[in-house]
């Protein structure tokens, strides 16, 4: 029997984890349906999931957080392979918003009871992400805790914090579907999932199927205003914050001096002043619990 089933684990999950991990798919699984990579290190679990596309496996799971997920993503997208998630970060933006079970276990048995549907994908330069890209602050915050080992919300916001004294707002020129402004912000994020990660709503109004990406421009932060764009945040209103811009588009180039960095499902890359986004439809097959009709 050919391999059906590649599971690709960030190593970073731990021992714990990855015990839980064998467990639940030796149980579902006999040992001629599936191959399990541990990732040995940074960027190793989009080479696998390269591996597992050219062998043409059908189902390659990634096995970890938002990171490794974009990782494995950038070799299916566009592909016949489906991509499976078992969510073991710290955020999980997109299994939140495809109702991805948090348990290992029940995460597991989704990948044989689940149905696949298509949904979009953004590209951020020449970077594919799910969840959302953005540049500004969000973008330095990102490029931070790329340069720590640690992970977890309480990292995400000690960096935050840290991070936000020596922070400099830029002017961006934006093009969004042929739409020329220029605006001063604090930072400029482009989604194409609702979720920023750990439950916050950065686009409350957005769907992984509708074939658009949804711009959220937040103009300054400030004790004042980063009270309400949290508090919106949480209560997902923040599309009718009264300090951002909410803009539903196809494409956006965003040009500035300042521009050094972007994040794309969380995760840093250098950015020489301009990031160049846009939407592709329908070009990801995920497994997602049988009761969803639509992302």
């Amino acid at each position: 029997m050919d391999i059906q089933f590649c599971f690709i684990a960030n190593a970073r999950i731990g021992e714990n984890k990855l015990h839980q991990l064998r467990s639940s798919i030796e149980h579902r699984f006999s040992p001629q349906q599936f191959v399990l990579h541990i990732t040995q290190y940074g960027g190793h679990a989009r080479v696998l999931a390269k591996e597992a596309v050219a062998n043409k496996i059908k189902t390659i799971i990634a096995v970890g957080g938002d990171g490794t997920v974009n990782e494995v993503m950038q070799e299916v997208v566009h592909t016949d392979s489906v991509l499976g998630i078992i969510p073991t970060g710290s955020g999980n933006g997109l299994a939140r918003h495809c109702s991805i079970p948090l348990k290992i276990d029940d995460a597991v048995k989704l990948i044989t009871s689940g149905k696949v549907l298509k949904i979009d994908t953004g590209k951020a330069n020449a970077i594919y992400f799910i969840s959302n890209a953005g540049v500004g602050f969000d973008a330095w915050v990102c490029h931070k805790i790329k340069e720590t080992k640690s992970r977890g919300l309480k990292m995400y916001i000690k960096k935050v914090v840290q991070s936000y004294f020596g922070y400099q707002s830029a002017t961006y020129q934006i093009i969004a579907d042929g739409k020329s402004f220029t605006q001063k912000a604090f930072f400029l994020n482009v989604a194409n999932g609702k979720e920023f990660g750990y439950g916050f709503e950065i686009a409350p109004n957005a769907t992984l199927q509708d074939a658009y990406l949804d711009m959220i421009l937040v103009k300054k932060i400030n004790a004042f205003t980063g009270f309400s764009f949290v508090l919106d945040g949480w209560r997902k209103k923040l599309s009718s914050n009264k300090n951002c811009m909410y803009i539903r588009t196809k494409k956006i180039s965003i040009q500035s001096p300042q521009l050094q960095y972007m994040q794309t499902d969380g995760d840093a890359h250098d950015c020489d002043g301009t990031c160049e986004i846009e939407i592709h439809a329908a070009s990801l097959q995920v497994i997602v619990p049988d009761h969803i009709e639509s992302l």
